[in-house]
């Protein structure tokens, strides 16, 4: 009985293969320790009008240009987003060295007299600076009527919002019966006065339309559910 031979395999090492594993490895190494070692470089601010490049510079913890490791895009984000002024805030960073910063800063609606600060469209209030030009709030507003007006003035074009000198919280009533909770009294800058509910509150964006060039000063009714709306000039 004959013994079968064992057939020797020889296993062929891929060079090519073997080094080009090893180039990239190399290749990400280096990468890897530039990037370890590169400090932030130039800090771009986009979108920001009434936030200073400094103050969001500042909070963000870039201004000493620490590495760009240092601290991740979220990280800087929640930093930048403490800012009451900023709405909203998007971080990219390259190789490079090049931080870019998105800001999407709240509006600033009204001032309110009750509590001496100024209300932005994302509902934070704030005491720092000064904003010419915003409405003033002259009296207490029950706190979900209070809510709701901010949600729907920040929907209301700025430039309709710097018509108006004064809001007041105006329930209609008739004797003790509330008809609507949701009506306020807007004095005008041009010497008009209006009345309008929360529900009707896009009508103020055809005011400098249709009501700016009135020959009379009075006031308009646009709280109406039908549409309709009643001018009633001052009495002399």
């Amino acid at each position: 009985m004959q013994k079968k031979s064992k057939k020797k395999v020889k296993r062929h090492i891929k060079w090519k293969t073997f080094f080009l594993f090893l180039g990239v490895v190399f290749l990400f190494s280096l990468v890897g320790y530039f990037f370890f070692q590169l400090h932030v470089q130039n800090i771009y601010i986009i979108g920001n009008n009434i936030v200073k490049d400094y103050e969001i510079i500042e909070v963000s913890g870039l201004k000493e240009y620490p590495k760009m490791y240092k601290y991740s895009t979220r990280t800087l984000e929640k930093n930048i987003a403490s800012l009451d002024l900023v709405a909203n805030v998007k971080v990219k960073k390259n190789l490079f060295g090049k931080v870019t910063i998105q800001v999407e800063e709240a509006r600033v609606l009204f001032y309110n007299r009750n509590n001496s600060t100024y209300v932005l469209s994302n509902g934070a209030e704030t005491i720092e600076g000064e904003y010419p030009g915003v409405p003033f709030l002259i009296n207490y507003v029950t706190s979900n009527i209070y809510e709701r007006l901010i949600k729907e003035l920040a929907t209301i074009k700025p430039e309709s919002l710097a018509l108006i000198s004064e809001i007041e919280y105006a329930r209609s009533m008739s004797g003790d019966i509330v008809l609507d909770d949701t009506r306020f009294l807007l004095r005008m800058n041009d010497g008009n006065e209006v009345y309008i509910n929360l529900v009707n509150i896009d009508r103020l964006d055809l005011y400098a339309i249709s009501y700016t060039t009135l020959e009379e000063k009075g006031t308009l009714y646009l709280d109406s559910d039908n549409g309709s709306v009643l001018f009633q000039k001052f009495e002399s």
